[in-house]
């Protein structure tokens, strides 16, 4: 029996044939991964479906509100849908949610977690009427009144109900987030009363209904509001009322007024801006000092004149200044009974502070 003799092929034919085992190979390969893919998505359809929706951290807004509010329900699919898009509805939907994280728990659970904020403050508007804000600079409502809170003067929002103000736009709002944020930091924003931004070199912040803190300018609050709380716990009695404000030798003052005229720093008819000239001239005229040039207290002081320390004149900058510092202009007549108390920190130092402010 003879063989068969087995065809040549030409080099042509066989790469051909080279090329037609290839194409076979890719279609094989694109029809097996749509194969999986399809496999994918009906396994994702049919048995990836969310059965249970709980809330961690939800006190304000009920756990069946927020539910309620989310783009995504019982029933739709765990994973087709935008999770940024569904935590920045409900983040606008729900002003006094200060974050919101959203996770699934396989096989078929989502998991909401909050955390809520509370209005700080409140802006007042060119309409008289207020806006809400946190601590953080959340947006959170508007109102007729302002609620009781810290009222809020010089500042124009331009921002909706859920939105984070935005900082580097406006120097007005800049200030009014710097001052929350370091009178939070300083465990001091509950008892703030007001705070007017009219002057951005002439800052006032009301604490505890009886104190006006003349800040100045923004550039050393940080520094200034421990140095002020300082004094207040430490250096000032608990029926004190009055001015806190700083010369411009950084030396920290206080002057006796009353209630009423404390809050009438926190509105339009403010008055003038504290002292800075080197003589210690206050805004009412009165020398600010706190010995006579006798060298003897002879004044008055609501504060605890048993401690002599009380009476010593101090630098915020922790240079002592003694009688010698005293403008020798000053006329005993012209002082005023309330007389001016100063301090430094020089007994008060944070040696954590930086110089920085």
């Amino acid at each position: 029996m003879r063989r068969r003799r087995r065809k040549k092929h030409t080099p042509d034919q066989m790469e051909q044939q080279r090329r037609g085992r290839k194409i076979f190979r890719v279609l094989g390969r694109v029809l097996l991964t749509g194969i999986v893919l399809a496999a994918a998505v009906v396994a994702m359809t049919v048995f990836f479906r969310v059965k249970t929706i709980s809330v961690e951290g939800a006190e304000q807004y009920g756990s069946e509100e927020l539910i309620a509010g989310m783009d995504v329900q019982k029933g739709d699919n765990l994973y087709l849908w935008n999770k940024n898009r569904v935590l920045s509805d409900l983040m606008h939907s729900f002003p006094y949610l200060e974050s919101a994280q959203l996770r699934r728990k396989l096989p078929d659970g989502l998991v909401l977690t909050v955390t809520e904020c509370t209005a700080a403050a409140a802006v007042r508007n060119e309409d008289n009427t207020f806006t809400y804000i946190s601590a953080g600079g959340k947006v959170l409502e508007n109102n007729a009144a302002d609620g009781g809170l810290p009222t809020v003067l010089g500042v124009t929002l331009n921002a909706q109900i859920g939105d984070f103000l935005a900082t580097g736009t406006d120097a007005h709002v800049d200030a009014m987030l710097n001052v929350l944020e370091n009178m939070d930091a300083a465990g001091l924003l509950e008892k703030m009363s007001f705070l007017n931004l009219n002057d951005l070199t002439d800052v006032r912040i009301g604490y505890d209904k009886r104190f006006d803190i003349r800040a100045g300018s923004l550039d050393d609050l940080t520094y200034r509001l421990r140095f002020a709380q300082t004094v207040i716990s430490d250096r000032l009695s608990a029926s004190d009322i009055g001015r806190l404000y700083w010369d411009a030798q950084n030396r920290l003052h206080f002057v006796p007024e009353t209630a009423e005229d404390v809050a009438r720093s926190g509105t339009d008819q403010a008055g003038d801006n504290p002292v800075t000239s080197p003589a210690y001239t206050n805004p009412d005229g009165e020398v600010g000092t706190t010995d006579n040039p006798d060298g003897d207290d002879s004044t008055d002081s609501s504060s605890d004149s048993s401690d002599s320390s009380d009476n010593s004149d101090y630098s915020d900058d922790s240079d002592y200044s003694d009688d010698s510092s005293y403008d020798e202009s000053y006329d005993d007549s012209s002082y005023d009974d309330s007389y001016d108390e100063s301090y430094d920190d020089d007994s008060y130092y944070d040696d954590s502070y930086d110089g920085e402010g």
